[in-house]
Parts: structure tokens; C-alpha cells; sequence
């Protein structure tokens, strides 16, 4: 059996990124959207707490919970939804 792989944090950024056709992955109900948010993100602006297509990936389980730096375990969320897992 195979194990998934695990990219350094900027390759699964990357490769999450890739995944997501750059809109957001966020899909808590609790953020005020059904379904997935699916906001357009610009890649230039990660991490910036304000402006278009603001965004930052996003552990599903924090390290400290256990969670890894697997692709799965990354999503990539817009600043909006990030900010209300903070």
C-alpha cells in the first residue's frame, strides 16, 4: 500500500493551489455560504489581509493537532473565510 505524498509547505501550496483553479476551498457553512465560498483568489496575494483575491492556504488539522504538510491536509481558503479560522 502506498502512502500519499508529502510536499514541503511551498510545493503543497503549489500543488493546492493547482488543485483549487485558484478560488476558495472554504466550504464551512458557519463562514455564510453554501456550499463552497468559490471566491476568484490572485495569487500575488497571499497572505495580504485585504484587497482582491486575498488568501492564505490553510491547515484542515493544525500541526500541533497532528496534522501534516500533505496536499491533503492543505486547502486554500480567501482571506475572509481564513480569517474566521484564526
Amino acid at each position: 500500500m502506498s502512502r500519499p505524498a508529502t510536499f514541503s509547505p511551498e510545493e503543497t501550496v503549489k500543488a493546492a493551489w493547482q488543485r483549487s483553479g485558484g478560488k476558495s476551498e472554504c466550504a464551512r457553512t458557519t463562514h455564510g455560504h453554501v456550499g463552497r465560498c468559490n471566491k476568484t483568489l490572485s495569487w500575488g496575494n497571499r497572505g495580504r489581509d485585504s484587497g482582491w483575491g486575498s488568501w492564505e492556504a490553510h491547515h484542515r488539522v493544525s500541526i500541533q493537532s497532528g496534522g501534516s504538510d500533505s496536499l491533503s491536509n492543505c486547502e486554500i481558503l480567501c482571506w475572509d473565510c481564513h480569517s474566521r479560522t484564526l
